[in-house]
């Protein structure tokens, strides 16, 4: 491609030179020449990735997605760097602590080249989970169990709802700390207390007020209601079931993500946003919660034909996830669509097919800047 535009731009530099220009002994050599088409080529690069990091700060519907597999190293689907230009913002889902070299630069360049924002994000049910340190040699050689060792830990004292609740401010500061250190822009909170898991867990981090307290503890840090600019330039959001929380507890969330997996028509997005509505509305209203909302398909299962068979509300079947980005609310407009494991979508020709079809869809502006 690279050629072909250096061709055409020395021509069109050849066209420009006069006549008499050619006369002169100054006259630009072929080198000379090539290297102005370069210096032009890259000055346009350059203009072009100011315009989509300017795009990333405007009112728009945001493309989102888990990130699952990354490593910032060949091959290319393993890099944040070579989603889709217009990518907003993922969750890294295989961890966010103990980050490699290669994950740093791969992170520091997605977001300071393409404005792309990463979070972290914990499947949360059980204090500690993603940054409680590997259990050490002297706790395995005392017998502890790694729910002794964890508890220990961070200080949690069953029965001792002081000792848990203080243990519970010492984990979201944590976490606070630890996407401060690696320069990450939010967490996303996997809430799943209600869905079945495929492993043990007693959901310790659900009973009583204690999530409540979570949230409002590192709210004070990152998301819409922190206690300074900066960290309200971070994102705090909820996946999974938002329901669980209050109208209040709403409130400290930038974005509501839906796992709407398997979604066949717009009658189902309608009715999840309608259960956002009753639970939220008595203090946003529902054009506010309508954009907060992002919707998402798994592309783990459904990648290969962009999710399943969804019919839109003017009849069309469309693959699910065009279906979600064709989608709007019946008032105001959405805040987006996502999709779990969204590298899974690198293997589409073209690459990253329905990610790239979502964001034209969505903001058809920005054709230019996929």
């Amino acid at each position: 491609m690279k050629k072909y535009y250096i061709f055409s731009l020395f021509i069109l530099l050849f066209s420009a030179v006069s006549c008499s220009d050619w006369t002169e002994p100054s006259a630009k050599n072929i080198d000379e020449l090539l290297a102005d088409a370069d210096a032009a080529q890259a000055k346009a690069h350059e203009a072009y990735l100011a315009n989509l990091r300017a795009y990333k700060k405007t009112d728009h519907q945001v493309t989102f997605g888990w990130f699952g597999g990354w490593t910032g190293e060949s091959p290319a689907s393993r890099c944040l760097y070579n989603l889709p230009d217009s990518t907003d913002f993922v969750s890294l889902w295989d961890g966010f602590s103990n980050l490699t070299p290669a994950q740093q630069a791969d992170l520091k360049r997605a977001k300071e080249v393409k404005g792309i924002r990463a979070l972290a994000c914990a499947l949360l049910f059980d204090i500690g989970k993603g940054v409680t340190p590997a259990q050490p040699k002297e706790s395995k050689d005392k017998g502890e169990t790694w729910e002794q060792y964890n508890h220990n830990y961070w200080g949690w004292v069953d029965g001792d709802e002081t000792k848990i609740n203080e243990a519970i401010v010492k984990y979201a500061n944590a976490i606070c700390d630890t996407i401060d250190k690696y320069d990450l822009d939010g967490f996303d909170l996997d809430a799943e207390p209600n869905y079945a898991q495929p492993f043990h867990t007693t959901k310790e981090m659900w009973k009583n007020d204690r999530m409540n307290l979570f949230i409002r503890t590192m709210g004070k840090r990152i998301g819409p209601k922190a206690e300074t600019e900066e960290g309200r330039k971070k994102l705090l959001v909820v996946d999974g079931e938002p329901y669980w929380f209050s109208a209040d507890m709403a409130l400290y969330f930038n974005y509501y993500i839906l796992q709407a997996y398997s979604c066949r028509s717009y009658e189902d997005l309608d009715n999840r946003l309608g259960a956002l509505i009753t639970q939220f509305s008595s203090k946003q209203t529902e054009e506010e919660i309508a954009k907060k909302l992002i919707v998402t398909e798994n592309f783990e299962a459904y990648s290969a034909a962009g999710g399943v068979t969804y019919t839109t509300r003017d009849g069309k079947q469309v693959p699910s996830y065009i279906g979600m980005a064709m989608w709007q609310p019946k008032k105001g407009r959405k805040g987006g669509i996502g999709s779990y494991h969204m590298e899974k979508d690198y293997a589409a020709r073209p690459v990253y097919k329905y990610l790239r079809q979502g964001v034209q869809l969505m903001n058809p502006d920005r054709k230019s800047v996929v």
